[in-house]
């Protein structure tokens, strides 16, 4: 069998990166700006350091570069005020930095080298510029000392690398262990160091790629053995600045320890196993001067092999809708469907009933989305007990509703989003400007929709809502770029059971800042997370953070643009075809992200519905042949249809 050769070339902005890369016109290179953050920000409204008089912080930043152009301290710190008005505070802030002095007057409304911050965002923050000529290659000690008027610094009890340092003598001894007001824990504070340079290497990783798929065409791939990959990169290397290139294979196509190789250098072609039909690479971008970044503008993969069995000519794909599926670069932790606490959730509160003769699955999200506002009254309130409650379902349910405990927007988010987990449907937490909402998965839209049953104060009315753009639900990121673009045309708020105060612009614009949390496990664990969040000014480094030009947030460190970071794929299921090894005959290889997964459902012909592995043959007869697939979790929800429909001609 003669060897040919076949090329595949991957749209960057298709492929997942770390925080330290951005695509820019399909471009990757390294983002200009780095935040160094040694806590995650657990904090609560109690955990922190009172600045004032001889008492005073210090934090020490190791730094291996100090080709640094512009950087700022970013302190999570409230001025003392008693009470008064943001307007009557006058605190100031006395700081040094490897003896530099720097004086900083409180300000509303920071500053950043990366513009300007809005009075909601800069709330218990301040931004503090640092002379760049201060910085060093080591240790740099940043000590906080009061103005006048006091302050709070804000300490994570998460994490305790004795990088920070409490003095009561004015700075002229320090401990580590003994932090906050009245000497109570240790940890972090909350000082971050945000640097306008380049980071010093960041990764980018393609997407699985077929490579039989890459020598066929039509939709059905012939049968591959591919004996050899070479690389070729479109790149710019300015001097100091290098791009490495790893490869690794499988034999499906998603990464698995048991059917995968390991990442391997790409010194020269790459050699692959019989049994592998999907190639990934990974670019690392480096450099080792913060002005200069490498441009990594295409790779392409060629590929040397021989059609062992091209796809049959009597067979044409004719029909299919079979889309790819998006996957995020941050790892999302699901809450698994084994966790005992679900099944008391949906008992104790006889979620089934509440859900009972609902005729679509968005039924079920209204209803639900009602429920949870009717739980609970007066959730603005600290309650009885003066306590804020965790992202827990069942003590928010327990607490609020006897008035005991705040129960405010994010605990009717996170509740309703643990309700609908244990009844097998997909949703995740999602914090916006000035207000937390939920997003869930709709099998029905094939997309995230945004979900709010905690917006309204009014317990008399007790509304809730959701957005829709020309009859199609809208996530959080739908929203955000319509407050982004300015272009609300054909928005509309759906209230229910009634109208919200608040224009349907108005209320749709505070989309302009939001972000996608990487977990909805609170079920099984509480940590790491704010435990009171949404009480104080959000703290979390925890979560990803849509990018935007205009509105810089330089307290977090994970910002994305990219759209698959925040809607990605959820219940779908993708149908990969291949000539099969008997004529007439295709294999069927499935691929999926489904959240505990029980097992595929497939259809041929229109013939019944029976279970299915991964992978199976596929065997035509004359004429039409049609494959539905599905998958269906461990709750017996089933997910997204997926079809394809092949001719065979004899």
């Amino acid at each position: 069998m003669p060897v040919k050769t076949f090329t595949s070339t991957i749209d960057l902005s298709l492929c997942t990166h770390d925080r330290h890369i951005e695509i820019v016109e399909g471009q990757a290179r390294l983002k200009p700006r780095i935040l160094l953050a040694d806590d995650i920000g657990a904090v609560t409204q109690k955990t922190y350091e009172v600045i004032r008089g001889n008492v005073c912080a210090r934090k020490t930043f190791r730094l291996s570069y100090t080709d640094i152009r512009q950087a700022e301290a970013v302190l999570r710190i409230d001025p003392i005020t008693n009470d008064k008005r943001k307007s009557e505070i006058d605190h100031t802030l006395h700081l040094e930095i490897n003896g530099h002095k720097i004086t900083h007057q409180y300000t509303s409304e920071n500053n950043s080298f990366q513009g300007d911050i809005d009075k909601y965002w800069s709330s218990g923050w301040e931004v503090v510029a640092l002379p760049v000529k201060a910085l060093k290659a080591g240790l740099n000690n940043l000590v906080i000392k009061d103005g006048g008027g006091g302050w709070r610094l804000y300490i994570d009890t998460m994490r305790h690398y004795e990088h920070s340092a409490k003095s009561i003598d004015g700075g002229n001894t320090w401990v580590v262990e003994r932090l906050g007001d009245n000497d109570f824990c240790t940890g972090e504070y909350v000082v971050r160091l945000n640097l306008r340079r380049h980071s010093p290497s960041g990764i980018v990783t393609s997407p699985s790629i077929d490579m039989a798929a890459a020598a066929g065409e039509n939709g059905i791939t012939p049968r591959v053995m591919v004996k050899s990959v070479c690389f070729i990169p479109d790149l710019s290397r300015p001097r100091g600045t290098g791009i490495m290139i790893k490869w690794r294979s499988g034999s499906g196509p998603v990464y698995r320890p048991d059917t995968w190789g390991h990442w391997q250098d790409t010194s020269g072609p790459a050699c692959i196993p019989k049994s592998h039909r999907f190639i990934q690479w990974q670019a690392t971008l480096t450099t080792a001067h913060g002005k200069s970044t490498p441009v990594l503008r295409s790779l392409s993969v060629e590929m040397s092999g021989q059609i062992i069995k091209k796809a049959n000519g009597n067979l044409t794909l004719t029909e299919a809708d079979n889309a790819p599926l998006v996957r995020s670069s941050y790892p999302f932790a699901h809450q698994l469907a084994d966790e005992p606490r679900l099944a008391v959730l949906r008992e104790r509160w006889r979620l089934d009933k509440v859900v009972e003769g609902a005729k679509t699955e968005f039924e079920k999200f209204m209803r639900l989305k009602r429920w949870t506002r009717q739980q609970w009254e007066d959730g603005w309130s600290d309650g009885e007990l003066a306590f804020v409650p965790p992202w827990d379902a069942m003590v928010v349910l327990e607490l609020a509703s006897k008035k005991l405990s705040l129960g405010m927007c994010t605990h009717y988010a996170s509740t309703f989003v643990q309700c609908c987990l244990s009844l097998g449907l997909q949703a995740r937490v999602c914090i916006t400007t000035a207000h937390c909402v939920a997003e869930i998965w709709s099998n029905e839209h094939k997309k995230w929709v945004m979900m709010d049953p905690g917006c309204d104060f009014d317990d008399g009315r007790k509304g809730t809502r959701h957005f829709e753009r020309n009859g199609m639900p809208m996530s959080a990121l739908d929203l955000h770029r319509v407050s982004a673009d300015q272009d609300f045309d054909g928005v509309v708020e759906i209230c229910d059971p009634e109208a919200i105060s608040g224009t349907d612009i108005e209320n749709a614009s505070r989309y302009y800042q939001f972000c996608a949390t990487l977990r909805n496990n609170f079920s099984t664990s509480l940590y790491p997370e704010e435990p009171e969040h949404g009480r104080v000014s959000y703290t979390y480094d925890g979560h990803v953070w849509y990018e935007s030009e205009n509105m810089p947030l330089p307290q977090f460190s994970a910002l994305s643009s990219r759209t698959g970071d925040f809607d990605w794929s959820v219940n779908q299921t993708h149908i990969s075809l291949q000539q099969g090894s008997e004529p007439n005959s295709l294999t069927i290889l499935l691929d999926t992200v489904t959240p505990n997964l029980d097992t595929f459902l497939i259809q041929m012909n229109n013939g019944k519905w029976k279970t299915s592995k991964e992978r199976f043959v596929w065997k035509l007869t004359k004429g039409k042949n049609t494959l539905r697939v599905k998958s269906s979790n461990l709750f017996g929800v089933e997910g997204i249809e997926s079809h394809v429909v092949v001719r065979r001609e004899q």
